[in-house]
C-alpha cells in the first residue's frame, strides 16, 4: 500500500513538472525545492516530506542522485517544517470574517481624500532611467 501512495506522488510531481515544462528526472534541486513550496500551500509539513521523500526513492530507483539531500532543497524543508510548527503562533493577516476591522474602514475613508496631484507624481514615476546622450569627449 505505502508503494502504492509513493507512486501516486510520484505521479503528481510529474504532472506538476510537465505542466510548467520541467524536468521530473533527474529532477534538478530547484525544481523539488519550488515544487515543495508549492505543496506547503496545499498541504502541510508530513504530506511535504512524504512527497519529497517519494521523488527522491524515485530518483534512487533510477540511479540518479537523489535531489533531498542537495543543500537548497534540505534548507527549504527545514523552514517549511518551521513555520508549519510555528502556525498557530502567527496572528492572521485579515479576520475570518467579511467584516472589515475599524482600521481598515479608517484606511479607506483616507484613500478618497487623496491628493490628485499625489496620484499623478506616482504614475509619473518611470521604471526604467530615461536615456541620457553622451557629452562628446574633449580632444
Amino acid at each position: 500500500m505505502a508503494g502504492g501512495k509513493s507512486e501516486s506522488e510520484w505521479a503528481t510531481f510529474v504532472a506538476w513538472c510537465k505542466q510548467r515544462r520541467l524536468k521530473a528526472l533527474p529532477a534538478h534541486p530547484w525544481t523539488v525545492a519550488a515544487y515543495a513550496r508549492w505543496c506547503e500551500a496545499r498541504h502541510g509539513f508530513p504530506v511535504v516530506a512524504r512527497r519529497i521523500r517519494a521523488i527522491a526513492r524515485a530518483h534512487v530507483l533510477s540511479c540518479a542522485p537523489p535531489p533531498d539531500r542537495d543543500p537548497l532543497v534540505a534548507r527549504t524543508l527545514m523552514l517549511i517544517e518551521r513555520r508549519d510548527q510555528t502556525r498557530p503562533q502567527r496572528a492572521s493577516l485579515f479576520s475570518d470574517s467579511g467584516d472589515a476591522s475599524p482600521s481598515e474602514a479608517s484606511h479607506e475613508e483616507a484613500d478618497d481624500h487623496v491628493r490628485p496631484s499625489a496620484i499623478r507624481r506616482w504614475r509619473a514615476m518611470r521604471a526604467i532611467p530615461r536615456l541620457v546622450r553622451r557629452r562628446p569627449t574633449g580632444s
